[in-house]
C-alpha cells in the first residue's frame, strides 16, 4: 500500500457529509484573478516541520471568500479504514478565517476563469495516495502544479518559484 492510489481520491467510503461549499453564493468572477499557493502557518513557529505544513491552491473570488484547491484530511470515528485519510471533494469556496489572514500567500500567476476552471478540471486527475506517513498535502499539489505546467497554464519557472517561497515560508 505505500503507493497505492485510493478510489475516486480518497471519497470512495468516507462517512459524514463533504465540507460546506459557497460557490452558490460566492461565483467564480469571469475576469483575471491572482492565483496563490497557500502555506497554512505553524501552530508553534519555533518549533514545527516545513513537510507538515498545509498547502493549497486558492484565489479570492469576493473578498473574504476564496477557492480552495487541496486535499484535505478526513477523520471520522464511523468510516472504514483508512481512517484518517486525506480526501480531495473537489474545489471549494470557503469563507476567509483566521487561519488564512495567518498564512503566507505566494503569487503563482494571474489566470482568467477559463484556466481556473482548467485547474478544477486538472485537480480532479491528481491522484489522492494511502496514507503513509511520508505523502501529503504538498506532494499532491505539486503534481497538480506539473500538470498546469504541461497544460501550459502557469511555466515552469512560475511552479518552481513558488515552490521555493512555499518550502522557506516559515524559514526563520
Amino acid at each position: 500500500m505505500e503507493n497505492d492510489i485510493l478510489p475516486e481520491q480518497g471519497r470512495a467510503n468516507t462517512t459524514g457529509l463533504p465540507p460546506i461549499n459557497l460557490d452558490w453564493a460566492h461565483k467564480d468572477p469571469n475576469k483575471d484573478l491572482p492565483v496563490y499557493l497557500i502555506v497554512n502557518a505553524p501552530s508553534d513557529p519555533k518549533r514545527f516541520d516545513p513537510r507538515g505544513l498545509h498547502w493549497s491552491l486558492s484565489w479570492e473570488v469576493d473578498p473574504g471568500f476564496w477557492r480552495q484547491v487541496n486535499i484535505l484530511e478526513h477523520r471520522r470515528p464511523d468510516q472504514p479504514a483508512p481512517n484518517p485519510r486525506y480526501v480531495y471533494w473537489e474545489a471549494l469556496t470557503k469563507s476567509a478565517g483566521p487561519e488564512m489572514d495567518d498564512s503566507k500567500k505566494i503569487q503563482v500567476a494571474v489566470l482568467s476563469l477559463a484556466a481556473r476552471q482548467r485547474i478544477e478540471q486538472l485537480a480532479l486527475e491528481v491522484p489522492v495516495l494511502y496514507p503513509n506517513g511520508r505523502w501529503n498535502c504538498q506532494d499532491w499539489l505539486i503534481d497538480l502544479l506539473s500538470r498546469m505546467v504541461k497544460d501550459k497554464l502557469i511555466t515552469d519557472e512560475q511552479m518552481n518559484q513558488g515552490l521555493r517561497e512555499a518550502r522557506t515560508a516559515y524559514a526563520s
